[in-house]
């Protein structure tokens, strides 16, 4: 009776393990969930991240799950090191947008990815537009009146690229010169950065004023700034044959020394109603005073 009953164990057994290994395989691969700052989950329309430039991404991570790995067991991995360019102080350093990609992995070795858009934006984009520019000199006889595209440094932040600063002809050639312009705030630094401009610390020129504030709290922050520093800068060309030397610098006021490029708002707001350059242009050794007024197009 024993022995009966001892054989009648051992089949179940393996019919028991017949009938596990002829389940169905898992193939599916883990559901991953982007969080938010607060870890929360995000809707589809809101994964999209804009941070500014020499700030330290934070990334909010992602929760997973699968239908049959524990949550512990699932590997995630993200490529961050390789979109994200960053300084050796972790501030991202480039104008980009990029997808920041997660991959989670569960124990059958099913792979599911996520994806996170990230842009890389200058604190300067506040500034950018199309503007109706028009220029004064002593020296030409034609005032001019164009348009002009201003748009913001993919390295530098606070910093905006004039595309056709003193347009106009010369030796029967149109010509005209692309220049630099920093924000510049008198409480901030007063020594330029190779890296930001003016727009370090008063105690450290290269730790960013907004290296804590979020893309939105950058921008409100800089729409209070009125001054445009312009450094020297030196063009040298060929035109018709004749060689052309070329230095731009901007005008400072001679008792302050702050500088008379400045940008105007419309009273009592943070809306931009022009920009002004005030500039010295010397062209084959000729000064030339120049004013330029962009009025948003």
């Amino acid at each position: 009776m024993k022995r009966i009953l001892s054989i009648v164990i051992v089949v179940f057994v393996a019919a028991t393990v017949i009938f596990t290994s002829c389940g169905p395989k898992d193939e599916t691969g883990p559901k991953i969930y982007l969080l938010g700052l607060e870890g929360v989950i995000l809707k589809d329309y809101e994964t999209d991240t804009t941070v500014l430039l020499y700030t330290k991404f934070v990334d909010p991570g992602v929760l997973v799950e699968d239908n049959a790995t524990q949550t512990a067991n699932i590997i995630v991995t993200s490529n961050r090191t390789t979109v994200l360019d960053t300084t050796s102080a972790g501030y991202l350093k480039k104008v980009l947008s990029v997808d920041l990609i997660y991959t989670a992995t569960d124990d059958e070795l099913n792979v599911s990815t996520r994806a996170r858009n990230i842009t890389i934006a200058n604190i300067a984009n506040a500034f950018t537009n199309t503007y109706v520019t028009t220029r004064t000199t002593f020296n030409l006889n034609n005032d001019s009146t164009y348009n002009s595209n201003v748009v913001a440094d993919t390295r530098v932040p606070g910093r905006l690229k004039f595309p056709k600063v003193y347009a106009h002809y010369w030796d029967g050639e149109k010509s005209y010169f692309k220049i630099n312009a920093d924000l510049f705030h008198p409480g901030l630094s007063q020594i330029k950065s190779e890296s930001i401009g003016y727009m370090g610390t008063a105690d450290d020129k290269e730790r960013p004023f907004f290296s804590a504030m979020s893309y939105e709290q950058g921008i409100d922050s800089i729409l209070c700034f009125t001054y445009l520093r312009i450094d020297a800068q030196y063009y040298q060309d060929s035109v018709g044959g004749a060689s052309h030397q070329v230095y731009i610098s901007g005008v400072e006021d001679q008792v302050t020394h702050l500088p008379l490029s400045r940008i105007e708002y419309l009273f009592g707001s943070k809306t931009v109603k022009r920009i002004v350059l005030e500039l010295n242009v010397t062209k084959n050794g000729l000064v030339d005073r120049v004013t330029e007024v962009y009025t948003p197009y």
